[in-house]
């Protein structure tokens, strides 16, 4: 993107960068820029060929499913969360272009900016994560971005590779529903450590997850953790119920050969919050039980001390 992203010289400007962006959609030519989407699979899960890897970026954790609508954003909010405040330093990439969440879910409203005219400074949530996302860049909130898929995958590509995320521990992605051209062009194209899978309790949601276990395997990845999102509802005198019926966690326990990390209920006060833009508000013993299980599978399981 030689105007938008100051390859060919000058500033960044997000009107550039939206313009470029729609021309190759327009025209279904990604840019000649853009990192290879070569993988390779090693012990240490996806691992990119002929890939400017982004050297402060210790660890890129893809959260993925199947299926859309079972909570994939809240998850990569809530493991960005409780990292944070576990002293790593965390970030998010949205990477469902087509349907974002993650701003409004941390509140953040700011375009992001260029301080040296070639790569873009992601804004910060209020507790201080940085946040990419291409609702960030588009001039109404509410503006759809109707793009084919290997526009979509480029522009995750880009918003790594050329975003200035500093020193991170962890790089939570945010994949698109489905196991077509952008999720698999993103496991492909990005550095991926881990991936956390996400679900819901029915019967159908976890046959169509079973085929996001799948497309990780072939692509020699690591699978982190099963998520099993509203799992139930808990009532006033402490019991709970099953609104969407018994658990399929162990199907893809047994599919994935990974375990159960959390099980997440329906809670008003998730809507509440994410909707208001305070996700880093939220506390709940499932959502701890997800960061310590995560951790005991995660390739860093301790923030390091910066030396004085």
């Amino acid at each position: 993107m030689a105007g938008a992203t100051g390859h060919g010289g000058g500033r960044v400007k997000v009107e550039d960068l939206m313009r470029d962006l729609n021309a190759y959609a327009d025209s279904g030519k990604l840019p000649d820029n853009l990192p290879a989407a070569n993988a390779t699979a090693g012990a240490a899960g996806m691992k990119m060929r002929g890939m400017a890897e982004q050297k402060g970026i210790k660890h890129v954790i893809a959260v993925m499913s199947g299926k859309g609508g079972v909570g994939k954003s809240l998850v990569a909010g809530l493991l960005a969360v409780g990292l944070k405040r576990r002293g790593f330093r965390v970030g998010v990439l949205d990477g469902d272009i087509t349907g974002p969440s993650i701003p409004r879910m941390f509140g953040v409203r700011e375009k992001p900016v260029s301080s040296d005219g070639k790569t873009l400074n992601p804004p910060k949530s209020r507790g201080g994560i940085p946040i990419m996302s291409m609702n960030l860049l588009l001039p109404e909130e509410g503006e759809a971005v109707i793009w084919r898929g290997p526009m979509v995958s480029g522009a995750i590509r880009q918003f790594f590779s050329d975003v200035q995320w500093g020193e991170l521990d962890y790089l939570i992605v945010d994949l698109p529903p489905g196991t077509s051209d952008a999720p698999l062009t993103v496991m492909q194209a990005l550095p991926v450590d881990g991936v956390v899978l996400v679900t819901t309790p029915q019967a159908l949601a976890a046959m169509v997850v079973t085929k996001a276990v799948k497309l990780v395997k072939q692509l020699g990845g690591d699978i982190l953790g099963i998520v099993e999102n509203m799992a139930y509802v808990r009532i006033p005198d402490g019991s709970t119920i099953e609104v969407f019926g018994p658990s399929q966690g162990l199907k893809l326990v047994i599919a994935s050969n990974a375990p159960l990390i959390a099980k997440i209920p329906i809670d008003p006060e998730i809507a509440k919050l994410a909707d208001a833009g305070l996700i880093e508000s939220y506390e709940s013993p499932e959502s701890e039980e997800l960061i310590v299980n995560f951790l005991e599978r995660a390739p860093e399981k301790h923030p390091q001390v910066p030396v004085a």
